[in-house]
């Protein structure tokens, strides 16, 4: 199987889309006359305008990822390989999102499809266990049909099994929210990657089909309960990690179920990614004080800074700049 020459990235001015073209033109393996097909609704608005400036490679693309066959058939020339990675949206859109588009691409003959799916308690346990929670599940079912269709085909598959985002932990109230639910989860480490570290992934598999078709990795840079994850906060930023009331995250958990029983199941269960082995392949892949000092939006407060703000709480992000 040969290094693509046509490449399209679903998603591409979303974290793991964006974060999947920079870190292919940031492989020597890329060939000089490749071209990247960064695939957006909205091909005017600045994040796609941002990714198209990036390099003479990335031509941006026009679609739908829910109207598959339109985007085959808008490319001048045959796509060779994709990277797919759906949006969460009602209940059956992310099995259509994916399923649409595997479908298109067996039908216009793509050798490799690289699908971003979750880790669900390591290597072995996540080919036959889709888990309680909603939104994980569904990516199971899109393993078990690309798997099924694929059989018998020139298409292979390469599946990414990332395990919950640092990136959730923002400093406004889902942030916040984000922080109070994995507060409740107690003294059990959970497993935590960079969005932009999926990237890394998706364009080793992306450029060396041969390596990676039929493949499956878990991908994590840390793993943390959060007493240490707040340790680690305090000592890189020099503030408290930003969090609400305990009551709020119990209360989104009852609200929005499938967010529930994720950090449900974190508590019982949870993610099982072997992270010596994803380290072997990316010896850079980030840890939480990583990603804090270089890609997190929290500013590291100075000795000379104070920690609270002035209305006396600590760092709300509204006044703790203020003389």
């Amino acid at each position: 199987m040969a290094i693509p020459k046509t490449i399209l990235v679903v998603g591409a001015t979303g974290t793991q889309g964006s974060s999947t073209v920079k870190a292919l033109l940031a492989s020597p393996q890329l060939p000089a006359n490749a071209k990247i097909l960064a695939l957006t609704r909205n091909t005017s608005s600045p994040k796609a305008k941002a990714i198209a400036a990036l390099d003479s490679r990335v031509e941006l693309l026009t679609g739908d990822p829910t109207a598959p066959e339109a985007i085959f058939t808008s490319t001048p020339s045959p796509i060779d390989a994709v990277f797919c990675v759906t949006v969460h949206g009602p209940t059956g859109s992310e099995e259509a999102q994916a399923e649409g588009l595997f479908n298109a691409s067996l039908t216009h003959n793509v050798s490799h499809f690289v699908f971003t799916s979750a880790d669900r308690g390591g290597d072995t346990i996540s080919d036959t266990n889709p888990t309680p929670v909603p939104h994980i599940a569904t990516k199971y079912r899109i393993e078990k049909y690309i798997r099924e269709k694929a059989q018998g085909t020139n298409t292979a598959w390469t599946f990414l099994r990332p395990v919950t985002f640092f990136d959730n932990l923002t400093n406004d109230f889902n942030g916040k929210g984000f922080a109070a639910m994995w507060h409740g989860v107690g003294k059990k480490p959970v497993q935590m990657v960079a969005t932009s570290d999926i990237g890394f992934f998706a364009a080793k598999a992306l450029l060396a089909p041969e390596e990676w078709a039929g493949k499956s990795i878990g991908i994590a840079g840390d793993e943390l309960n959060f007493e240490q994850a707040c340790k680690v906060f305090k000592d890189t930023i020099g503030a408290d990690m930003p969090q609400t009331f305990s009551i709020v995250g119990t209360l989104v958990k009852t609200i929005m179920g499938d967010i529930g029983s994720m950090f449900k199941w974190f508590e019982k269960d949870g993610f099982n990614v072997d992270m010596g082995k994803a380290r072997e392949i990316h010896p850079g892949l980030q840890d939480f004080k990583t990603w804090l000092e270089r890609e997190s939006s929290f500013e590291k407060v100075g000795k000379e800074e104070k920690t609270k703000c002035d209305c006396g709480k600590s760092w709300c992000g509204k006044c703790r700049n203020k003389e």
